[in-house]
């Protein structure tokens, strides 16, 4: 028999033991919440409830077989956990049983997004008509798939969230219902129908009954992360016994966007009014004074359970509050911290540069690969890798080069009717002409109609890009900013805006040089020499640092953490601020990236914006709200600069090492203001 009083802490062993009826495990961020979720089930086994009563639902199959695993390890045996997987893969065997009930047939087959897509593509072509701006089959995906997991309607998705899609409303919900019924149609269900469908089932008295019954326990991994469909199967499968155990962390729920409803896990209570609170506090990652920060930072929220993260680990050093003058000096100082700590044996996997968006990475990436440093780019590609920045590349290579075929096949297959057959026929008659300005006639000469209206779009993009000088590489970036291509990509992708953002990161980049050839020269051997220097030589993960974007490292940690762009306007992030119980996520998201770090931690931000600082930018807000102990604060004001901060934020500042604290609202123009 396992004496469990020796493997866990008091905290968690409370939930281990007294885990019955409706339990709310509210694990703070490196408490083990892993840990107490599989020494539960290992405990509940050890009581001899059989595997197939126990139900543990996660978000990932990666996580379920670890726990599985875990839990084997711990009982010493290979007992199966029939019944714990993902959301979608318990419904999905469910379902397979009752499919009749539910109008299919046994046998139904399952889509994935591309499956999706391309049925939803068929439904576009048939509602679309004449609209030249119309989502694409991906945008219609989201829009739906939202509405879906929401439990809301598609009209408050769009008004929500998708505005600039309002005017095509009735057209978007017969595209909603025309896609539902190709899918039934065709015995199918996608990944959000397994999750409706399960819950429509479970509305059926004598199969809610018959699962509510054999599920005597139930355990929900990353609670703050479902949303209300979720929130709703776990209510009908609980109704019988009552023994719903949930962990999370409500100051780390950070994907409102994918539908998660934080209220799940903030009214638990107000569901299961005799619901137990479980707190797991003891954080067994971060030092004290990093812990301290998180506390700080988080407290400002209204909507949250109060917590107070404390560590067994030694004190540690304070982070560090290193303002930059721009993004490159910010860029150059990150990179050759990261050089130090290298040379000084940190491990290159224990350092973790982490930012609010993928744009936020660029000028790193450049320092990085200057200095040799090898990284492992998470959530998302690099940034000269991107599909949006190749586009508008190849856009300028046309400009320099009007042979260029790769790149006039490149923007050519993004217009509606020029197909690889129409654009090979531009491309061989563009090459016997001599005057750029000939370009335009060209495709009115020899294309269908249909073709020229993808043409005609084309040459509205080429005029703005001939018009530029070519010494002003970053004047052609803002002139395709300022095209119909802008239209494009907000047909194209749900995340439309932070394309722009990266785009708008390039033309920061192409400021440094003073004519197109080298500018482009220069994009060449980035995306070349971070491809091929970097990745293709085999370089084990563990010899590689970590640039991540922040949702993308939830979860994980490092020895030392560089929390870069801290700036007013990129993080917290605009958007998101202008969305209800937006700044609280924005706050626990910054809570979510001080949490990553082991031993040490960085916050650095552009005094001012764009790669040469051409304009005041200032703090976020959130650095304005941390107490100045709490910070081992390196802003500073040299007497030779001159800066002018704006009213969105408080700015430290040391001169003679004296501290200088600008409150919000007060202007900073030069020296003499000191």
């Amino acid at each position: 028999m396992l004496d469990f009083s020796k493997e866990l802490n008091q905290e968690q062993l409370a939930v281990v033991l007294m885990g019955e009826g409706p339990c709310l495990v509210l694990a703070g961020a490196g408490s083990g919440k892993t840990r107490v979720i599989t020494y539960r089930v290992a405990y509940l086994l050890e009581q001899e409830v059989k595997a197939e009563n126990i139900l543990l639902l996660t978000f990932t199959n990666k996580a379920a077989d670890e726990m599985i695993s875990r839990v084997q390890k711990i009982n010493k045996s290979d007992t199966r956990l029939p019944w714990a997987g993902t959301f979608h893969s318990v419904a999905f065997r469910i379902l397979r049983l009752y499919a009749p009930l539910l109008g299919y047939k046994q046998k139904f087959s399952v889509l994935d997004s591309d499956d999706s897509e391309t049925i939803l593509k068929a439904c576009v072509k048939e509602f679309k008509g004449n609209e030249e701006k119309f989502p694409s089959a991906r945008v219609l995906q989201n829009i739906i798939s939202y509405a879906r997991n929401a439990e809301i309607t598609l009209d408050q998705v769009l008004a929500e969230r998708y505005p600039s899609w309002l005017r095509l409303e009735e057209r978007i919900k017969d595209i909603a219902e025309r896609y539902a019924q190709k899918k039934k149609e065709a015995n199918a269900m996608d990944f959000d129908d397994l999750l409706v469908n399960f819950l429509i089932l479970l509305n059926n008295p004598e199969a809610q009954q018959k699962y509510a019954e054999q599920f005597k326990y139930i355990l929900v991994d990353e609670y703050q992360d479902t949303n209300k469909l979720q929130a709703s199967i776990i209510d009908k499968l609980a109704s019988v016994h009552r023994n719903i155990l949930v962990v999370g962390d409500d100051a780390q729920s950070i994907y409102s966007f994918r539908a998660a409803e934080i209220e799940n896990i903030l009214s638990f209570e107000k569901k299961y009014p005799d619901a137990h609170i479980f707190r797991l506090e003891i954080n067994y990652r971060s030092t004290q004074k990093i812990l301290d920060l998180a506390n700080n930072v988080i407290s400002y929220n209204s909507k949250q359970y109060k917590k107070n993260l404390k560590t067994l680990k030694s004190n540690g050093v304070l982070p560090e509050l290193q303002p930059k003058m721009d993004q490159s000096s910010e860029a150059v100082f990150v990179a050759e911290k990261i050089k130090t700590d290298l040379n000084e044996g940190v491990l290159p996997n224990e350092i973790a540069v982490l930012f609010r968006a993928s744009h936020h990475s660029q000028l790193l990436e450049m320092e990085l690969m200057k200095r040799g440093i090898a990284y492992d780019y998470r959530g998302g590609l690099r940034f000269f890798e991107r599909a949006h920045v190749k586009d508008l590349l190849a856009y300028l290579r046309l400009l320099h080069n009007p042979a260029d075929s790769t790149a006039w096949f490149r923007v050519l297959l993004h217009e509606e009717g020029i197909g690889p057959v129409a654009a090979q026929k531009l491309i061989d008659r563009i090459k016997t002409i001599n005057e750029t300005e000939d370009i335009e006639k060209t495709g009115l000469e020899i294309l269908g109609e249909k073709a020229k209206v993808g043409w005609k779009n084309f040459v509205d993009i080429w005029k703005k890009i001939i018009g530029v000088k070519k010494e002003s590489p970053a004047e052609a970036v803002r002139a395709i900013l300022n095209s119909s291509y802008v239209t494009y990509l907000e047909n194209e992708y749900i995340d439309a805006r932070e394309r722009q953002e990266d785009l708008e990161q390039l033309a920061i980049f192409a400021e440094q040089y003073d004519n197109l050839e080298r500018f482009l020269g220069e994009a060449t051997l980035q995306e070349s020499f971070g491809r091929t220097q970097l990745d293709n030589i085999k370089i084990e993960k563990d010899k590689k640092i970590v640039l991540s974007t922040i949702h993308q490292a939830k979860g994980l940690e490092w020895h030392t953490v560089f929390l870069i762009n801290l700036a007013s306007g990129g993080f917290p992030n605009s958007r998101a601020l202008a969305e209800d119980g937006g700044l609280e996520e924005e706050r626990r998201l910054f809570y979510v990236a001080i949490t990553r770090a082991k031993e040490k931690l960085f916050l650095t931000y552009p005094m001012s914006g764009g790669g040469a600082g051409d304009f005041a930018s200032g703090p976020s807000i959130f650095l304005s709200e941390i107490s100045a102990d709490l910070l081992n604060d390196h802003s500073f004001l040299d007497y030779n600069t001159t800066i002018l901060d704006d009213d969105s934020a408080d700015v430290h500042y040391i001169t003679e090492n004296k501290p200088l604290h600008l409150k919000p609202g007060n202007f900073l123009r030069s020296v003499e203001d000191l």
